[in-house]
């Protein structure tokens, strides 16, 4: 049985974007520029892997489960799951077991697995696995799991970076950018520092927009990785831009992202300093020139979390 750390980049991305994101198989199909069915099957794929694939019921019915668990079904759908899963404790053991490997990345309660008084004497305590699972009002934890794996999808569907330094301070400009089809070979080995989940704030321009970020380590060195995708078009003269926040502290400029892929906008640099003085990463509209001070309105926003 894997870890939700061993599953492939493209799978690991796909389950963020649901549990995180709560995000639907249409709309990751359409920030993706995947097949509903491409989605759907990696969500499965996963589940297949997570939750002991030895005792996996049938293709059919995995998708059945995968889907209640992983909140793609209509409210009579999951009803008639509810009701399936009280008839069957060997499905319930394997949505469990599910359920229990997804809590990690889960921002939510994920759906209860019913029945559970079916499979254990009164006097018994709840399981670990029936805690993560289904308790009501519980917040599961993130465990450490990256949404780098965002990154990585998009970069397997063929979304390079703009390859240039990111200093950390407000005069990085588009022409320190040096673009580049792909990331750094040597970043294969890096190690996860820190995480963004890159989401429109309310009522903000692009409701659809997707995006990740995050701040890997190899050595001394420190790289950022931005990507979004679903961005209205910039008009004339104008570049969507990334700014590192702190409370309390001016944002910093980073600089302009690059187009990439198809529909995707990207940047890659080195980061100096401790990426720990900033709290959250800010994607913005600016002038193409000269270079932004201060953010102008946010198409996509999100808090960084740090590797414990």
């Amino acid at each position: 049985m894997a870890s939700v750390e061993q599953l492939p980049a493209d799978q690991r991305a796909v389950l963020s974007l649901l549990l995180t994101q709560q995000k639907s198989y249409a709309e990751i199909s359409e920030a993706l520029d995947l097949s509903e069915a491409a989605v759907s099957e990696r969500a499965y794929a996963a589940l297949g892997s997570l939750a002991e694939p030895e005792t996996a019921p049938g293709d059919r019915r995995r998708a059945e489960i995968g889907d209640y668990l992983l909140g793609q079904q209509s409210d009579e759908a999951a009803a008639k799951t509810m009701q399936s899963l009280t008839r069957s404790a060997s499905d319930r053991a394997w949505a469990r077991a599910a359920a229990a490997s997804l809590g990690s990345l889960a921002d939510r309660p994920l759906p209860a697995i019913p029945g559970a008084e079916l499979d254990r004497a009164p006097a018994e305590e709840p399981t670990s696995a029936e805690a993560a699972a289904g308790s009501a009002g519980a917040e599961p934890g993130r465990g450490g799991i990256f949404l780098i794996a965002g990154v990585l999808l998009l970069i397997a569907l063929g979304v390079g970076f703009g390859l240039g330094r990111v200093t950390g301070g407000s005069d990085s400009s588009a022409s320190d950018q040096k673009p580049s089809s792909g990331t750094n070979a040597s970043n294969a080995n890096a190690t996860e520092v820190a995480q963004a989940a890159l989401k429109p704030p309310a009522g903000g321009p692009a409701p659809k927009a997707i995006g990740f970020a995050g701040i890997s380590a190899q050595g001394d060195q420190r790289t950022l990785s931005v990507v979004a995708k679903s961005l209205p078009a910039a008009p004339k003269g104008s570049q969507y831009g990334v700014w590192l926040t702190s409370a309390g502290k001016p944002a910093v400029w980073l600089g302009y992202l690059q187009a990439v892929g198809s529909g995707g906008v990207g940047l890659q640099g080195t980061l100096n300093g401790d990426p720990k003085a900033y709290s959250g990463v800010l994607l913005t509209l600016e002038k193409a020139s000269p270079a932004p001070t201060n953010p102008s309105k946010s198409y996509l926003v999100g808090p960084l979390t740090f590797a414990s």
